[in-house]
């Protein structure tokens, strides 16, 4: 499995965040109400964030040999949880920067601001999101680069 780069993180964003601004581009012109943004959404991808660093710090653990008994099936299902955690945070993260832009122009209009502010509380949880898949990604990268670590395709055969 191929390390994370910014480049890949930072494209995921940008698309997100162009679809997010044509989503709310496409509902202020139509006239219908934008939707707002559930207040659970935060908690949730913060838990997600910490799992993710919880089971990266596992990994990192068993690398420098103080964790013997981790699985390296469990190892490698860490280090893809990591990366999923990365491009899910900046999908989101885009999605909401650019929901958050397509309705800056009502701000005067207090529920739409209201939205645009749990838009951006929202943007900055899937930042959190998306750097603790890509530090718990790098505690699971071995020395040759691979995010698997040397036992794991072993162990899944």
């Amino acid at each position: 499995m191929a390390r994370l780069t910014w480049r890949r993180v930072i494209l995921t964003a940008a698309v997100a965040a162009v679809l997010g601004w044509c989503g709310a581009a496409l509902v202020t012109r139509s006239g219908a109400s934008p939707s707002a943004i559930p207040w659970t959404v935060p908690p949730l991808l913060g838990a997600a964030a910490g799992l993710a660093l919880w089971l990266g710090w596992r990994v990192k653990q068993f690398r420098e040999g103080k964790r013997p008994n981790l699985d390296p099936l469990q190892a490698a299902r860490a280090a893809m949880f990591a990366q999923a955690s990365a491009y899910a945070g900046a999908m989101l993260a885009g999605a909401y920067l650019g929901y958050a832009l397509g309705l800056l122009p009502d701000w005067s209009h207090k529920p739409r601001r209201e939205i645009i502010v749990s838009a951006v509380i929202s943007l900055v949880a899937s930042v959190v999101l998306c750097a603790a898949g890509w530090i718990a990604e790098r505690w699971c990268a071995t020395d040759g680069g691979k995010t698997t670590p040397p036992d794991a395709s072993a162990s899944a055969a």
